[in-house]
């Protein structure tokens, strides 16, 4: 069973307590020692007297009731050299409480924390996003996260990494990816504080046709990167998209991982995919694989596009409700960050509840008084 340490200061009305607890998932135990003596308020002379044992007793349990505990999501694989980006998340957080998260690496893999840390109040839980930089050499890496969680006077510390590794598998990219080129690609390249939608994959007719309802309908203009394979069995379905005055992006056309494809298949994969509108031309690698490659950028820029990612995913191909989705959107959680100007959300026209709830997200979106593309 893995263990993290937690160092717990309590003081109230007079009394110090120290304590070290449990914050990885797996468990742990608590201990809270009682300070031998203390000032006691109201006592005469105010000297100084044993600590009360059912005050002891009070601090003790405030202590042991506060279980933090740290999680790591992170992508299963990508290629050496690459940067992959993990979420860091603590559980059990107060909605006062003031956090920091910190991260690092094992194995000569290196880890980089950026961005605000969000709260979400609805899951007493507070994440930030880390990049881990993975070694040149094959092998298995994970990210420890560290945060330091404040509550009025109680200080504690926890650490925990996540269950599984990162495997850097894919062909090898040598040369580290910069931190704006990072940012860029997340954006999409979108130089305006518009949020973006974006749509992925394909969808059946009575999907896709929702979808374009909607966006007509409340005049917000969508990215489509649906697999070239869909857009040649649905010829008809995929010319209304593109007559409706939405952008085209490409998403390979079989929806391979790009991180391990030589260059042969890979011109060969984007070659086949959707050609692409707009500027810029938009390349999405399927699972995100490799898109912090530059490896895979100088594929793309080859063939004339730009990578993109995301900066928000309603992971809503694993069948969430619209209500959950909603919630990423608004406050972020364990698997994304929310919304923010500028940002980019992640959706796939096949998602259960994409089309449905669709109106929805474009009002948390607003709700949040972020502007999406106009269609016109």
């Amino acid at each position: 069973m893995r263990r993290s340490s937690v160092v717990v200061t309590v003081a109230i009305g007079g009394l110090l307590f120290t304590g070290a607890g449990f914050g990885a998932a797996e468990g742990g135990t608590i201990s809270v020692q009682r300070a031998a003596t203390t000032a006691v308020p109201g006592v005469p002379g105010g000297g100084a007297k044993r600590a009360p044992r059912a005050v002891a007793t009070t601090v003790q349990q405030a202590a042991t009731k506060v279980a933090l505990r740290i999680g790591v999501g992170a992508p299963q694989y990508d290629s050496p050299g690459g940067t992959v980006p993990t979420i860091v998340t603590v559980y059990g957080v107060p909605r006062s409480a003031k956090v920091t998260i910190s991260a690092t690496g094992t194995g000569g893999s290196t880890a980089t924390c950026a961005g605000a840390v969000w709260h979400n109040p609805l899951r007493h839980t507070a994440s930030r996003t880390c990049y881990l930089r993975l070694p040149n050499t094959r092998g298995s890496y994970r990210l420890t996260g560290r945060a330091v969680v404040t509550m009025g006077t109680v200080v504690r510390k926890v650490s925990g990494a996540g269950k599984r590794p990162v495997v850097a598998d894919g062909v090898a990219s040598p040369t580290a990816m910069t931190a704006a080129d990072i940012q860029r690609i997340e954006r999409c390249g979108n130089p305006t504080d518009n949020v973006w939608l974006t749509f992925d994959d394909g969808g059946s007719k009575a999907q896709v046709t929702s979808i374009l309802a909607t966006l007509k309908r409340n005049n917000v203009r969508a990215r489509f990167l649906f697999r070239g394979d869909w857009a040649r069995r649905n010829p008809a379905l995929f010319a209304s998209i593109r007559a409706a005055g939405h952008v085209i992006g490409n998403h390979t056309a079989t929806h391979p991982a790009l991180s391990r494809l030589g260059r042969t298949k890979l011109v060969e994969q984007v070659g086949r995919g959707t050609a692409a509108t707009g500027t810029p031309k938009l390349l999405r690698p399927p699972f995100g694989a490799g898109a912090f490659t530059t490896r895979l950028q100088n594929v793309a820029r080859s063939q004339g596009y730009e990578l993109c990612r995301w900066t928000t995913d309603t992971y809503d191909w694993d069948g969430p409700s619209s209500a959950t989705m909603v919630e990423r959107i608004r406050y972020g959680d364990y698997r994304s960050a929310p919304i923010s100007a500028g940002g980019v959300i992640l959706m796939h026209g096949h998602g259960t509840n994409t089309a449905s709830g669709l109106q929805k997200i474009i009002d948390a979106v607003r709700a949040k008084k972020l502007k999406l593309q106009p269609l016109r």
